[in-house]
């Protein structure tokens, strides 16, 4: 803390996350969503020290600038959201690397105005199947793990032709790794 009481950048102190109140309509408000959005970005364009971090940060850095004002406030609000969809909720911003996270009086908390986006998006109808199907992480492990199905799905992923229409239609890169699926859960183990 300084003498004035505030805060001072690159604070030593834990970070402090305050809760969502999702509750609240105006947490879908998009015009708000949006001045914060814009208020945020302002900050991490400012500093740029999560550019390493995932493809978020320099979605945004580049939508800046090739910008006409080479500032936040010439990139078009609708590229937003290409921001938003490159964020994958890590954290990772959060913990190690933003300066201005709470206590500090910018408060900033990247992950959770991604959050909000998401939701705000998600409310709007905007979000695709493939988003859905993706994110449902508990149903597709629950469908996969079943004895005779999970045999067919760690087959599938295996194979290259199933592959490259898992990329076609869910933009799973045919490279990517993907993780075995198991029937003998630790659920199940654990229960006896």
């Amino acid at each position: 803390m300084t003498a004035a009481g505030s805060v001072r950048e690159g604070s030593l102190e834990a970070p402090t996350r305050h809760p969502i109140d999702w509750h609240d309509p105006k947490f879908y408000d998009e015009d708000a969503l949006m001045h914060e959005l814009e208020r945020v970005f302002d900050i991490c364009h400012g500093c740029r020290r999560c550019v390493s971090l995932c493809n978020a940060f320099p979605s945004l850095f580049d939508l800046v600038d090739e910008s006409e004002t080479m500032e936040v406030d010439g990139v078009a609000k609708k590229d937003y959201w290409q921001v938003v969809d490159h964020c994958y909720l890590c954290d990772l911003c959060y913990m190690t690397k933003c300066p201005y996270v709470p206590p500090h009086e910018w408060n900033v908390d990247f992950p959770h105005l991604m959050l909000r986006a998401k939701a705000v998006k998600y409310k709007q109808g905007k979000t695709r199947t493939r988003d859905k199907i993706i994110s449902s992480t508990d149903t597709i492990g629950r469908l996969a793990g079943i004895p005779i199905v999970v045999q067919a799905v760690n087959g599938a992923n295996r194979n290259s032709a199933f592959r490259k229409v898992l990329n076609k239609t869910l933009g799973v890169h045919p490279d990517a790794l993907l993780p075995a699926y198991h029937s003998d859960t630790a659920r199940n183990r654990l229960r006896g």
